[in-house]
């Protein structure tokens, strides 16, 4: 019975030793030479032929085979004594961080560049809602300065490099959209020192959920690529639905969301002593040359204001300050938006599609910006080896609001002229509205 025993275990032994065979190939079905296989744990192995064969002991009933290589990425495969097994391995994802887009789509090293760039991350683009892709540039790359016209939504973004290159013409850098010139021309139709409005540019319809790399190409060197336009540098951008690629995780879809609040930055230190009127008198004028207060009670009702609601004053009203009152014109503003991204392909088909929107109230009263944005674009490779690429994006801007200037006095180029200095006595809390939807101010003549 013992000697059963020992025979049992040395059979038990023998079968659990033996060896393994398989071969190692790529996602295409190619076999792959000189792919290290070991037992996990293991430090000595065996590795795959040219033909991607490879045979190997093993002194356990099951082991763990680990696969590994140069580019590839390493998995781990459980096999038995007498197996013939086959591996499929993926190439790892390089690391194109020192590769850039010039032009025409060619990409090349970093280093091999004799001028100067800097490499914008696009996820540093949606971190916050912006209103368009140039804001989002703000404080993101050295040298290049981002400036917005005014707060208003929507407003056109002037960028430039390294400052002003000319006294004259155009000195924002080329913009280059998936190989394409992008025009960044601010569109007015009026002049704003007369009632004009705040006019958007081009670069506000571009999509920054659909950005799939930036790369600003920095001084006049830049230009031996895109010509004299590009003396001023350029802005390199390729987008995910114009260069589809394929994923390795198959159909990958992608919602974002993002919101914030904005409010003016700041306003100037006003004084709360006087309030209007000249040399020390009342009058009911812009500028705060009156009376100081607390040497006289009250003052003449507006006459617009009793004129509008004469059950709600009488003949005279309080002379005091009113601290908050030109803080008071401002709202705080919302930025919200919403994208949905989708992405897939095999081996010689790809497409990429996005969909996303915009909505920006502006902290200016009565003034936002609404965008709608899709885009989708393919790329397929024939079998005779010819290279099929196709997109197409569509925007959809609404721009409310931002009005400036003065009619009866265009010396003033903007609605700020007239705001900053209102008298520090006007109350802007009260109604700006009679029953018939008029509006009504403290001195008409001057504001609404």
């Amino acid at each position: 019975m013992l000697l059963g025993t020992f025979f049992l275990l040395g059979l038990s032994a023998v079968n659990a030793q033996g060896t393994v065979t398989g071969k190692v190939t790529d996602a295409k079905g190619d076999p792959l030479p000189a792919i290290s296989v070991k037992v996990k744990g293991v430090t000595t192995g065996t590795t795959t032929n040219a033909d991607g064969f490879f045979t190997i002991n093993i002194k356990q009933p099951e082991v763990a085979l680990e696969f590994s290589g140069a580019d590839i990425t390493t998995i781990t495969q459980r096999a038995k004594p007498g197996e013939m097994i086959t591996v499929t391995l993926e190439q790892k994802t390089r690391n194109l961080n020192e590769v850039v887009v010039t032009a025409v789509g060619i990409k090349r090293s970093e280093k091999s560049l004799g001028y100067a760039l800097s490499k914008v991350d696009p996820k540093a683009l949606v971190q916050k809602s912006e209103p368009d892709v140039l804001k989002t540039l703000s404080g993101k790359v050295a040298g290049v300065d981002i400036r917005s016209s005014n707060g208003t939504p929507g407003a056109a973004t002037r960028i430039q490099i390294r400052g002003n290159s000319s006294f004259f013409g155009e000195t924002q850098p080329l913009i280059i959209v998936d190989g394409t010139p992008f025009s960044n021309d601010e569109v007015a139709t009026s002049d704003r020192n007369s009632g004009g409005g705040a006019y958007s540019s081009g670069i506000s319809n571009l999509d920054p959920n659909d950005i799939a790399s930036m790369t600003v190409l920095k001084g006049s060197a830049a230009s031996a690529l895109y010509g004299s336009r590009a003396s001023n540098g350029v802005v390199v951008i390729t987008t995910k639905s114009g260069n589809p690629g394929r994923s390795k995780k198959g159909m990958e879809v992608t919602y974002a969301t993002s919101a914030g609040i904005e409010n003016i930055n700041n306003l100037p230190v006003y004084q709360n002593d006087y309030g209007t009127g000249k040399q020390f008198t009342y009058a009911n004028a812009n500028g705060s040359w009156g009376p100081k207060f607390g040497t006289i009670d009250s003052i003449p009702t507006w006459p617009a204001y009793l004129a509008a609601f004469p059950n709600l004053f009488g003949d005279s009203v309080a002379y005091r300050a009113v601290p908050g009152n030109v803080k008071s014109l401002f709202k705080t503003g919302s930025v919200f938006e919403n994208s949905l991204s989708f992405s897939g392909g095999n081996e010689k088909t790809s497409m990429a599609a996005t969909v996303s929107l915009l909505n920006h109230n502006g902290y200016v009263p009565n003034s936002s910006f609404d965008r709608a944005n899709i885009s989708f674009g393919g790329a397929t490779k024939l079998d005779n080896g010819l290279n099929i690429r196709g997109n197409y994006s569509y925007a959809k801007t609404k721009q409310v609001g931002g009005i400036f200037g003065e009619q009866q006095s265009p010396g003033a180029s903007s609605s700020f002229a007239r705001t900053l200095f209102l008298g520090r006595n006007w109350n802007f809390s009260l109604p700006f509205e009679d029953a018939l939807g008029h509006p009504v101010s403290t001195i008409p003549a001057a504001y609404d």
